[in-house]
């Protein structure tokens, strides 16, 4: 039986024969939840699809062809479309030669893509005329569709092409270097201490981001704005600015880093979250946490990491076997990048492209709603390419809301439903995941060891260990009520929580593996971090005092 999929085709799930097939589908729950709309679906997701097979293929992985992927109850699950071994044999030295560019010069193939990624997304404004947020009002509707088809087929065709061979080079090259961990040391090296050392003290864009909004709130402290940025609330807070020089220099500063650097959303993989440049009281949360600290936490930490780092990398290689020592030391140096490439892409892909989406499509949604095609401007969500592109020009002479209805009907009810996390032979999934590493990005497995008598065990983890307070917090709007010196307990975290590491002592989340956004920033910012717990939000409440132990991957809740 096919399990329809918001009438797409290609994420249908076939419960006779996937689970068969492939072993184990795992629930994606990094990117897919709360559930995707349809819209997403049929195009971000599409091309990203289309990207992880692109970028398995063109660099010939041994172990893989890719990802596939389904849709059960509006959630995403995924699995590795495995090679044989006479595959993996044939594909071995095609892969040797074409990732030698990047283990020999990562930065040199990075550095030219990210370029040509904002080369694209400039020329499609400019071509355009279009600058401010309410610039695209100004397009007529055939502007407007042939901006909406180039976006759809062209923009995120590249951009899915580009992630993607970036994303599974890069993290291929961690598998492999993980591999060879297990073999020498004997030791999972997604939980322990001295692998996360190796790959800490890489600047990356994501904290590139969170300085300049510190230096925002200090601004803001100069300008003695700081009273009114603590008794304002942030939907008012530029307006209140603006009745002063002070704020007004204040607002002209903030709308200049918007205009540059306000493309994105709380959530990268959708186009119904509101973008920073669109709703900039978004971005005075995170400002207003970070601007009564006298340093960026990042640039304190930095110097105790970086000597960490060095002092472990000599530690390990004394241990490395002589004849091993020049491969794992060349892994090593290349895994060293993909960590800081896995938080430097989503401002260069996720979050650019997901924004451009939602500016083009929110404004199809105005005008759909204003021609009577649809009953409300967000009901544009629901809606696949082709069906916008019929009501396009037309406008109100087509009638959208069937296409509307069921789905909406269908999604609502889909965000009411704790997602199964797994379907088909658990059993297998440290197998699949080590086919392909890349599938680490959105899945996890935790590594369970009875013998510690741990309430939570998890699946990646940052060195370090702290005892506190536990906040718990669902959604990246809540943040504002982190106190300083909290531990962090959340689903997961992504580019959109980058602040909160300015002010937790310690995390943990539900999702994430060793390649996620939580462990990667925590060890850059010296914070203990469980990660892939898979149930810490469900455990532990607001107010727990709790032991998080990076050392050992395992949390404790110590007032229960």
């Amino acid at each position: 039986m096919l399990h329809d999929a918001y009438d797409l085709s290609f994420y249908e799930f076939d419960d006779e024969k996937d689970s068969k097939e492939y072993g184990v589908l795992l629930c994606d729950v990094v990117h897919g939840r709360p559930p995707m709309k349809p819209t997403y679906m049929g195009i971000g997701w599409y091309w990203y699809y289309h990207g992880v097979r692109y970028g398995a293929e063109t660099l010939h992985l041994p172990t893989t062809h890719g990802w596939d992927s389904r849709f059960v109850q509006g959630y995403p699950y995924i699995t590795a479309i495995r090679t044989t071994p006479e595959e993996a044999k044939e594909r071995e030295p095609i892969f040797r030669e074409k990732i030698k560019p990047f283990l020999e010069n990562f930065d040199g193939v990075w550095d030219p893509l990210k370029a040509e990624l904002l080369k694209m997304y400039k020329e499609a404004k400019d071509a355009r005329g279009l600058k401010e947020w309410d610039d695209i009002k100004k397009l007529s509707n055939a502007d407007l569709l042939s901006f909406f088809l180039d976006f759809a087929y062209i923009i995120n065709r590249k951009e899915g092409e580009i992630h993607f061979i970036m994303l599974m080079a890069s993290f291929y090259i961690v598998g492999l270097l993980q591999e060879m961990w297990r073999t020498i040391f004997e030791e999972e090296p997604s939980i322990d201490p001295n692998f996360h050392k190796l790959m800490s003290g890489f600047e990356n864009q994501d904290m590139k981001m969170g300085r300049m909004m510190w230096e925002l709130g200090r601004k803001a402290v100069e300008l003695n704005l700081d009273d009114i940025f603590r008794n304002t609330e942030d939907d008012v807070l530029i307006d209140k600015l603006n009745t002063s020089e002070a704020g007004r220099t204040w607002n002209s500063l903030y709308h200049e880093f918007l205009l540059e650097h306000g493309w994105r959303s709380d959530r990268a993989h959708s186009y119904d979250s509101p973008v920073w440049l669109e709703k900039p009281s978004m971005g005075l949360s995170r400002i207003k946490l970070l601007m009564h600290a006298p340093l960026f936490k990042f640039d304190v930490e930095r110097v105790r990491v970086i000597k960490d780092r060095e002092e472990t990398e000599k530690e390990v290689l004394a241990r490395v076997p002589e004849v091993q020592r020049p491969a794992f030391s060349l892994l090593v140096k290349a895994a060293q990048k993909s960590g800081y490439w896995s938080e430097d892409h989503g401002y260069f892909c996720d979050c650019h492209v997901g924004a451009m989406g939602r500016w083009i499509l929110q404004e199809f949604g105005r005008r759909f709603a204003q021609a009577g095609s649809i009953d409300d401007a967000e009901d544009v969500y629901f809606l696949h390419p082709n069906e916008i592109r019929k009501a396009a020009i037309p406008l109100g002479r087509i009638n959208l809301r069937p296409y509307v209805e069921r789905r909406k009907k269908v999604w609502e009810e889909n965000m009411k439903i704790e997602p199964i996390p797994f379907f088909g032979d658990i059993s297998q999934a440290q197998d699949i995941l080590r086919s392909d590493p890349t599938l680490l990005v959105s899945t996890q497995v935790p590594v369970v060891r009875k013998e510690l008598k741990a309430d939570l065990y998890g699946a990646a983890c940052a060195p370090g260990s702290f005892q506190g307070t536990a906040r718990v917090i669902m959604s990246v709007d809540k943040i504002s009520e982190l106190k300083p010196g909290e531990i962090l307990v959340a689903p997961g975290t992504s580019t959109a929580w980058m602040v909160v590491f300015g002010i937790i002592k310690g995390l943990v989340t539900d999702g994430g593996g060793a390649l996620s956004h939580p462990v990667i920033m925590a060890r850059e910012f010296g914070i203990p971090c469980v990660s892939g717990t898979v149930e810490a939000t469900q455990k532990i409440k607001t107010g727990d005092k709790i032991w998080v132990d990076g050392n050992r991957g395992v949390v404790y809740i110590m007032d229960k």
